[in-house]
Parts: structure tokens; sequence; C-alpha cells
């Protein structure tokens, strides 16, 4: 007997935990009620005949009786070496689990302490470490996301710096960080060879300059863009064209700020996820939501801010989702959200394709910069 076997604290994670004894008395119980059951059938199938007595054991009996009983004993003994030679076998493999187990918790380390480098390029390698790590390690996959996620909610300055030396080392970092977004927007696209999709995304509080989520669909789990800074220093740097945000997906860029750049969601779809931009600030960014349709689910920007640059919805359509820039109650909390709030900038929906399930605004005179269809008064609107 093993020294796991003899000690149950030693067995390792999936291990056999049943004494030997048992083990062995539970199959040899299981074996006779097998053999039991297999006699009882044929014995019905020759149509339950009768046993006869011939009278006294003769020898050639006797010598048969020894031999069953020497077949049942050897029946007992490969019982037993059977159930040895499994535990064994189990036990062995629960071995080779838990060292499997160290080899992935040991990369995990390895690929965090490459995150936190000096060096960029380290920090590069250990981007592609943790993502590959995540894609083989499918129970801790969330906690590989998460850091990787978390890489991106550390301090990071919107602004490059005027000075040269500081401005390469801003490029450099700034490059890491494209890196683990285009990491982590590959494997939420539906043919992705390991697919992310239904996990959390958690980028509460990150700078975001650069970012191209093209194409990929968010269903499942919680996708957080709270208070995150969208400051693009130039033109298509955060894209969410072709996005799908679909059915049990949730998207928040609550109290997210659009500073700057230009934020696309040219052709997405909005199927049945529910995205809330409430209480998001529209500071200066362009914001581009052209041919999006606009099809399910709940588009809310309630308490929004939207006091420069411009939101287009030009070609979009809106026809079965429930779009809100209005005041909402919400009597479980006893609150109000109040409506958004235009002072300045343009939101521009005079180009939509379909207005036939408008926005909610709950107003009676049109805010300024705010572009309705041809023929549409804002009092006919929710």
């Amino acid at each position: 007997m093993t020294a796991a076997e003899q000690n149950p604290n030693l067995v390792p994670r999936g291990a056999m935990r049943w004494p030997l004894g048992l083990h062995i008395a539970v199959v040899l119980v299981l074996a006779v009620a097998a053999a039991i059951t297999v006699l009882g059938l044929l014995w019905l199938m020759l149509g339950a005949p009768q046993v006869q007595v011939s009278g006294p054991l003769k020898p050639g009996d006797t010598y048969d009786a020894i031999k069953i009983a020497l077949a049942v004993v050897a029946g007992v003994g490969g019982v037993v070496a059977l159930v040895v030679a499994y535990r064994r076998q189990h036990l062995s493999e629960a071995t080779e689990l838990r060292e499997y187990d160290k080899t992935l918790i040991e990369r995990f380390g390895a690929a965090a302490e490459q995150l936190g480098a000096d060096q960029p390029a380290v920090r590069m390698a250990g981007t592609y470490a943790m993502a590959r790590l995540a894609d083989e390690w499918p129970q801790e996959r969330q906690m590989c996301i998460d850091v990787l996620c978390g890489y991106l909610r550390m301090p990071h300055s919107p602004d490059p710096p005027a000075d040269e030396g500081a401005l390469a080392s801003w490029r450099r970092e700034r490059e890491v960080r494209v890196t683990v977004l285009r990491l982590i927007a590959a494997h939420l696209l539906d043919d992705a060879p390991v697919s992310w999709q239904g996990h959390d995304l958690d980028f509460t509080g990150a700078v975001l300059v650069e970012a191209d989520f093209r194409g990929v669909r968010f269903t499942g789990g919680d996708v957080l863009f709270v208070k995150t800074l969208f400051a693009g220093d130039g033109t298509d740097q955060i894209i969410f064209d072709e996005v799908n945000f679909a059915e049990n997906g949730h998207v928040y860029f609550r109290l997210a700020e659009f500073r700057s750049g230009t934020v696309r969601f040219n052709r997405a779809t909005f199927s049945g996820g529910w995205v809330t931009f409430d209480h998001a600030r529209f500071t200066g960014a362009r914001v581009s939501f052209r041919d999006a349709a606009l099809i399910a689910g709940e588009v809310l920007f309630e308490g929004a801010e939207f006091s420069d640059g411009i939101v287009d919805f030009t070609g979009a359509t809106f026809i079965g989702s429930t779009v809100n820039f209005g005041e909402h109650h919400l009597p479980s909390i006893y609150r109000t959200v109040p409506p958004a709030h235009f002072s300045g900038g343009v939101v521009d929906m005079s180009q939509a394709a379909d207005f036939r399930h408008p926005p909610k605004f709950g107003l009676q005179v049109t805010p300024s910069g705010l572009r309705l269809p041809s023929g549409t008064s804002i009092s006919d609107l929710p």
C-alpha cells in the first residue's frame, strides 16, 4: 500500500479517497451481484429447470467442487489485483494532474512577473504568455483575463509628453497596451480558436488612446468601461465597428469620458444586449454610430453630458431597441436618474435611416445641438 493510501491527507486532488478494504469489498459485492444476476437470467432463459439430487457425492463431484472453489478464490484474487492496479493508476494520473497544475501556476507567476518588468519588451512577452496561459487553463481563464485587464487599469498619461526621452517611453508603453487590447479583441471574435466570450472584462478607469474591437461580439459576462477615458491622439483610434452587442451581454460605458480623437461604432449591431452610457461625458471626441442597427435591447444615455464634439447617427436604424436620453425612475431604490444634458456639441440624428422607434428624450424643447430628422418635433417623441 502506498503512503498516499495509508494517509488520505497525502492524496492529490482527484485521487481515489476510499479506503482500500472498502473499495475491494464494494467491488466484490458488485461482482457477486452481477454473477447472481447473470445466473438468474440464464436459469429463466432455460425455462427454470428443477435441480435434481442424484444421491451421495461422487469423487468426480468433489473434484469439481474443488475446482469451483479454486476458481472463486482466483476470481477474488483477480478482483483485488484489479482494484489495486486501478487505484495505483488513478493515483498516478492524479499526481500528474497536480504536477500539471503546479506547472500552470508557475507559468502564471512568471507571466505576471514579466508584466511588471521595467523593460517594455519583457512586458510585451508577458502579455503573450498570459494570453497563452488563459487559452490553456480554462479553470482559471478569468483570472488570467483579469490580470491583463488589470494591467490596462494601471496609471497611464493620455497625452504624449514633450520630453523626447519620456515620449519614447510613453510610446513603448502605449504599444504594450495596444497589444493587450489586440489580444483580448482577437479572443472575442466568433471564429477565435479559443473564445473568451462570456467572460468579464474590467477596463474601469483605464486610459485608451488606441483600441480596435472591430467585429467582436459582447455576449454574456460584464464588460466594464466605467470611468474609462477615451483619448485618441488622432482619428479612428477607438474602433467598435461591426461589434455585436448581443443578448445577455452587459456593456457599461458609465461615467466614461470621450475626450478626443474618434470613437467609432459604425455598423455596430445592438441586438439584445444592455449597453449604458449613463453619466458619460462627451467632451470633445467625435463619436460615430453611422449605419448602426439598434434592433433590440437597451441603449441608455441617461444623465450623459454632451458639452463638445459630435455624436453622429447618420444612417442608423432605430427599430426595436429602447434608446433613452430621458429621465429614468428607479422605484426599487427610490432615486431618479436625470435626463441627458445638452450644453454644447452636436448629437446628430437628422440623417437616421429608420426612426420608427425613436429614442426617449422627455423634453418639450429641442436643445441646442440636438438634430432630429426633418419633420420630427421633440414634443412628438417619448
